[in-house]
């Protein structure tokens, strides 16, 4: 479902969590640029599992990031996405590569020619969920503090049908 503002103080929690602030900024922040949807940069989501938030999704456009070296020069197309998963009790039950493989589904059918995510390189939970979704690595990106996994989901790729399988 759409993110809406009465979803700020669950998201704030989740924020605030160890599990998500291992990977993501200040709650403060994050809340800040993720209710900025006047920029149209991105588009906020909470994910549900049996009708229950379980986690928070975006996607996004990397053409609006020309400062970004591995960004440079995409497609208009293609489109990235963030994901975290809410409460510390949904973490391993598979619900990241579910959600991540519906809203890649939504994004393919929206005209996406390719979805790119950007996990740590050391999030190997991540990075597992994204490949049981589909994606594949196809370069990495050294930050000041960390290296990036670079992984993409092409049309090609994506079993759409397995997407909706698995609820």
């Amino acid at each position: 479902m759409p993110l809406s503002e009465s979803h700020r103080a669950l998201l704030h929690r989740w924020l605030s969590s160890s599990h998500a602030q291992t990977w993501w900024g200040e709650p403060e922040e994050e809340l800040r640029l993720i209710y900025a949807i006047e920029d149209q940069e991105h588009e906020p989501y909470i994910a549900c599992i049996d009708g229950k938030p379980v986690a928070y999704i975006q996607a996004w456009w990397p053409t609006k990031h020309d400062d970004i070296p591995w960004q440079k020069d995409m497609p208009m197309t293609t489109r990235g996405i963030d994901i975290t998963i809410g409460d510390e009790v949904n973490l391993g039950k598979g619900y990241g590569s579910v959600i991540v493989k519906h809203f890649a589904a939504k994004l393919f059918a929206e005209g996406a020619t390719r979805i790119v995510i950007d996990p740590d390189a050391t999030n190997g939970r991540a990075i597992a969920a994204y490949m049981k979704a589909g994606f594949t690595p196809y370069a990495t990106h050294e930050r000041k503090d960390g290296t990036d996994l670079l992984m993409e989901l092409l049309p090609e790729n994506f079993d759409c049908g397995s997407a909706y399988a698995q609820n």
